[in-house]
């Protein structure tokens, strides 16, 4: 952009023919910043979608730490309460894993009542299915493994799957029933 600057004598007049053409460095310097935002933005805009998606995960992950965590001090605090340990366990960790979709989970319960090596084993139960049974293996002194695995674990990096033979995120805790 051309800028037309009249200059003034000393009285206050316009000098005759004195007409100066500037040409600012303003307008410069910011086609020079346009064109550093248009080749720094796309590599800010990767990195900060990357770093949502590991948080996304991250979130998942934490999430069914705490949701396994919480089954077992449940069932640890359940003995002879309890006709379905599954269907407990299971809401227990649907209940702290709000994030994660219930139909990708899926349990395995270990009740072992403590006497001798008798071990009684509850192999696979999922979030839909509420099998009763081996409420009787859960006794005091005896211990209980929940253990639970997410399938539907998010790791797509613009239309691009980080672990192409899929995501599968597992959590156990072993607890003393009271």
């Amino acid at each position: 952009m051309k800028l037309t600057v009249a200059l003034w004598g000393a009285h206050g007049k316009k000098r005759s023919g004195a007409t100066r053409i500037c040409t600012s460095s303003i307008f410069r310097d910011e086609g020079q910043a346009l064109v550093e935002a248009a080749l720094v933005l796309p590599v800010i805009l990767i990195a900060a979608t990357g770093i949502l998606v590991f948080g996304i995960f991250m979130m998942q992950v934490m999430s069914l730490n705490e949701g396994v965590a919480n089954a077992g001090r449940v069932l640890a605090v359940s003995s002879g309460l309890t006709t379905d340990p599954c269907a407990l366990a299971a809401q227990a960790v649907q209940n702290a894993g709000s994030v994660l979709t219930s139909t990708n989970l899926s349990y395995k319960l270990v009740l072992n009542p403590g006497t001798g090596n008798q071990t009684s084993t509850l192999s696979s139960c999922s979030s839909s299915s509420t099998t009763t049974g081996m409420a009787g293996a859960l006794v005091s002194g005896g211990t209980v493994t929940v253990q639970a695995t997410y399938s539907g674990c998010s790791l797509t990096f613009y239309g691009n799957k980080l672990m192409p033979n899929g995501c599968s995120i597992t959590q156990s805790v072993t607890e003393i029933v009271q």
